[in-house]
């Protein structure tokens, strides 16, 4: 007897020291990818990579029926045991052996979850080896975890019928709503099903479930976990009538999220208000109202003091039947966006205020000369005129006073990352668009605008860290602001751009609490006569700004910026013989102070050679579009490349022709729009009295395999 006794020890001792548990690997759960709003609200859910539903959540977020019912009906001594019941094993070994059949298990809460976590996971078949080794590490795990972190492990691991794992998940579906709202008769159906997650689903077998779930009540009565009245009211409570839906809201917010966080656990707490969620693709579904099958939405907020971003749509069309490319994330020409930030530069370089006296003309530009979107000139207009109503000419004016290398630098500082190339690469395009951003980017840029200068990493999930840094002045984008600002009287600056061939429209708009930014196309890059980001983009962007910042204020004007007297028409600090004066902005310590150089002469007014050939080119036929010499990039997957074919001084009806090839005629002072494809092309024009005009061009399309990740 003894030597038995000692070789059943052996035996024990080997087994206990060949079994290992790791408590780190039952507590690990990989289960589905869960999204919760800024305010704890779950949002989004996926399946998890055994294709279950399943969302671990904290024994604290249970409620309190689920954890006292799971321990009463399934492991009653589970807060007195060693991990393996003994008296349970004994009696079960008994009646085992007595009737010669298995007529009760001796499992514990303790020896399901290494059976879960373990076992199952290992493909291990329900042998009597098997059981042995999961009683030792159901021993050995009670050594390293608490009894309420096993607990926790075992309702997450808990099957509940189908792909349905975890108490969290089987509530959203059995009953819609978290587990820590769940009502006693709700536990006990949920803890009833545990004996046969199929036997005693509800939605198959209503009858098996409710004889299930009645035993459970019973049971909690008679151990006096319920009361007489909460026992009778769990029993009159109706099993669930419908199976409910994940919540499957902000797709492409969440694929941003995973494919900039691929390590996170699956439990992301982001940044994300799913009330300001629900404005924008409300707002967004009724503007696509107006629009044409193949045109869509893509918008974003960020909230300007910490960078998050609180709401996006990539597609406001989205559908897991078609629609599912984010074109938030896709590279696009951004128009007449970046306009503002190389007034912004001008101004922090000291070259250029508000009032300073800006040339809407097409002279001194070699052949090149940008032309406005309507295709006129303004003369001389004032920097505040030039930036307000978007002109070309002025622009490019300013990025050349201003360098663009520096203006380029200065793009990249503020968050236009795909900004890779040489400003000689770039030219003159650079600030009119002829470059790629992303929608994402916009925001980023904007957002440091609205910020007073102060830029953020825009941040996806709370626990991101962005660190602010200056990278303008708060005087400089005050003033860019009060240019912008809508109507020079509303609390919210708004930039339009509309990209040429008319294939993007944009609008930028910001208040101090918020920044919006709307882009409008077609996702294939193709182009639509109404993309035009005044008519279409910007009236959404506006909606979008006042739904989520109803009371908004206004900048307090910055002790950097004072007021002075200037030159009406230079804007220049004025001299003894400047006729007429007003007050205008500056930047103390940084506005240039160089006096008028327009009023040299008593009497006499010194315009600039840029406005004194007023009228010289009417006289013969000249092409205006395309730009002479220019380089235009073509949208990728963009199939139709149309360029606007536009000449002046034109006697009657013109002819075009594309590298010596006829395509086409126009009336005077008329556009029309023609294919071409990428390479270099002669274009070429004729009118009815034999006068021609020749201009090259140049059509690029960049690589469709560039990344578009801005994080």
């Amino acid at each position: 007897m003894k030597k038995i006794t000692a070789l059943t020890v052996i035996i024990f001792l080997v087994i206990w020291h060949s079994v290992d548990i790791s408590p780190q690997r039952i507590t690990t759960i990989n289960g589905s990818a869960s999204f919760y709003d800024v305010d704890g609200r779950l949002f989004h859910v996926r399946l998890s990579p055994s294709s279950e539903w399943q969302i671990p959540i904290a024994l604290s977020e249970m409620g309190k029926w689920l954890p006292v019912v799971a321990v009463n009906a399934e492991d009653g001594r589970f807060y007195g045991h060693i991990g393996v019941d003994v008296l349970s094993l004994m009696r079960a070994v008994f009646q085992d052996i007595t009737r010669f059949d298995t007529v009760s298990g001796a499992s514990t809460i303790t020896s399901q979850v290494i059976r879960m976590a373990v076992s199952e996971r290992e493909g291990r078949k329900r042998t009597l080896s098997t059981k042995l080794r999961e009683f030792m590490m159901a021993v050995k795990l009670e050594q390293y975890l608490t009894k309420d972190e096993i607990l926790e492990a075992y309702l997450n691991l808990a099957p509940f019928g189908g792909n349905i794992r975890g108490v969290q998940a089987a509530s959203l579906i059995y009953f819609g709503k978290n587990a820590s709202q769940i009502s006693p008769g709700e536990a006990c159906m949920l803890i009833g099903m545990l004996k046969g997650p199929t036997l005693y689903r509800p939605d198959k077998y209503p009858r098996n479930a409710l004889k299930r779930r009645n035993e459970i009540i019973s049971l909690m009565e008679r151990k006096k976990v319920f009361t007489h009245d909460t026992a009778l009211r769990a029993r009159l409570e109706e099993l669930p009538q419908k199976k409910y839906s994940l919540p499957s809201r902000a797709y492409h917010y969440t694929e941003l999220i995973q494919s900039s966080h691929p390590n996170h656990t699956r439990k992301y707490n982001t940044c994300l208000n799913i009330e300001l969620q629900t404005k924008l693709e409300g707002i967004l579904r009724s503007g696509l109202e107006e629009l044409p099958d193949g045109i869509t939405y893509s918008a974003g907020i960020v909230e300007n003091d910490t960078g998050d971003i609180v709401s996006w749509v990539g597609n406001a069309r989205f559908s897991y039947a078609g629609d599912w490319v984010d074109c938030g994330r896709s590279l696009r020409s951004p128009g007449s966006t970046l306009k503002p930030f190389a007034y912004l530069c001008a101004v922090e370089t000291g070259i250029l205020t508000p009032s300073t006296m800006l040339y809407d003309t097409p002279y001194e530009f070699l052949g090149r000369a940008p032309r406005n979107f309507d295709l006129t000139y303004r003369g001389a207009v004032t920097a505040r005129t030039a930036l307000h109503e978007s002109l070309n000419a002025p622009a490019v004016r300013v990025m050349r006073m201003t360098g663009k290398g520096h203006v380029l630098t200065y793009l990249r500082a503020m968050g236009y990352s795909h900004l890779v190339n040489s400003a000689e690469y770039y030219g003159d395009a650079l600030i009119l668009g002829g470059c790629d951003v992303t929608l994402l980017e916009e925001l980023e840029a904007y957002t440091c605008l609205a910020s007073g200068g102060i830029h953020r990493k825009l941040r996806l999930l709370t626990e991101d860290v962005s660190i602010p840094s200056r990278k303008a002045t708060e005087g400089g984008t005050w003033i860019i602001s009060e240019i912008l600002r809508h109507d020079g009287r509303k609390n919210y600056a708004v930039k339009t751009g509309t990209s040429y061939g008319l294939r993007d429209a944009w609008a930028c708009a910001y208040t101090p609490e918020y920044t919006v930014c709307v882009w409008c196309g077609n996702p294939d890059g193709s182009s639509w006569p109404g993309l035009i980001g005044a008519q279409v983009s910007s009236p959404v962007a506006l909606k979008i700004l006042r739904a989520v910042t109803v009371k908004s204020s206004w900048y307090t004007q910055p002790s950097s910026v004072t007021v002075r007297k200037v030159c009406a028409l230079s804007g220049k600090p004025p001299t003894a013989l400047c006729p007429v004066t007003r007050n205008d902005y500056a930047v103390s310590d940084i506005t240039q102070t160089t006096p008028c150089n327009i009023h040299t002469v008593k009497g006499a007014v010194n315009l600039p050679s840029a406005l004194t050939h007023e009228g010289s080119a009417k006289s013969r036929l000249n092409i205006v579009s395309p730009i002479p010499g220019a380089s235009y990039i073509a949208t990728p997957y963009d199939t139709e490349r149309k360029i606007p074919l536009k000449a002046e001084g034109a006697k009657g009806i013109i002819s075009w022709y594309i590298d010596g090839k006829y395509t086409g005629t126009t009336e005077a002072g008329r556009i029309m729009y023609s294919n071409i494809s990428d390479g270099e092309h002669t274009v070429s024009a004729s009118d009815e009295r034999g006068n021609t005009a020749v201009t090259e061009v140049r059509i690029q399309t960049p690589g469709i395999n560039r990344s578009d990740k801005l994080f």
